[in-house]
């Protein structure tokens, strides 16, 4: 089951070959991931971000979706790696966007989200947290949380202002398992949107 969620009438101009050639409304398909999507969901994870951006912000190295052989492995069906439940955007028939979800309980937790960087700004991330949003919501969850990192010098990750813009709301700050791997002083900011 995915739903469809109406991006208005922008045009999508990506420099990526084969992408989405699209001027009229855009209509993007949030759905479970597949297994046949591992090698447009690594595509897709690895185009997010410039590698450069992340050091200090949360680059371990260990991320399967950052290699198709890792992501394969990891991969339990129906759409689960490392217990994270996986789901993807889709437009005109290509994975444009990736967003992985965890159950926490009264919470659903939104783990990462990847939208290729020549396609950010267009409302294909803002809709997969609507989505996710959604299904919590139907689920009867009190809340969608996440985190996302302050690296040593005490910067937030560029993120921080869209989630805000999003509803999200900062809880506290913790360093945990996940800091200490980016290094000494990365601070995890705990968000939350409470849906009830």
């Amino acid at each position: 089951m995915g739903h469809l969620f109406d991006l208005g009438s922008r045009k999508l101009h990506a420099s990526r070959p084969n992408a989405p050639k699209v001027s009229a409304a855009l209509k993007l398909h949030v759905r479970a991931a597949r297994r046949q999507d591992i090698e447009a969901i690594v595509r897709v994870s690895k185009s997010s971000l410039d590698p450069a951006e992340e050091v200090g912000f949360g680059a371990t190295g260990d991320s399967p979706f950052a290699d198709v052989r890792r992501l394969t492995a990891a991969w339990e069906e129906p759409n689960r790696v490392r217990g994270e439940e996986v789901l993807v955007a889709e437009l005109d028939g290509h994975v444009v966007g990736c967003v992985t979800v965890e159950e926490r309980g009264r919470e659903l937790e939104l783990i990462n989200i990847n939208v290729p960087m020549d396609l950010q700004g267009r409302g294909i991330g803002t809709a997969l947290v609507r989505f996710v949003e959604g299904r919590a919501r139907r689920e009867g969850k009190a809340a969608v949380t996440l985190g996302t990192s302050r690296n040593a010098a005490g910067v937030a990750w560029k993120s921080l202002p869209w989630w805000r813009h999003l509803g999200y709301r900062i809880t506290h700050e913790e360093e945990n398992e996940w800091t200490r791997r980016i290094g000494p002083g990365a601070r995890e900011i705990r968000m939350r949107k409470d849906l009830l």
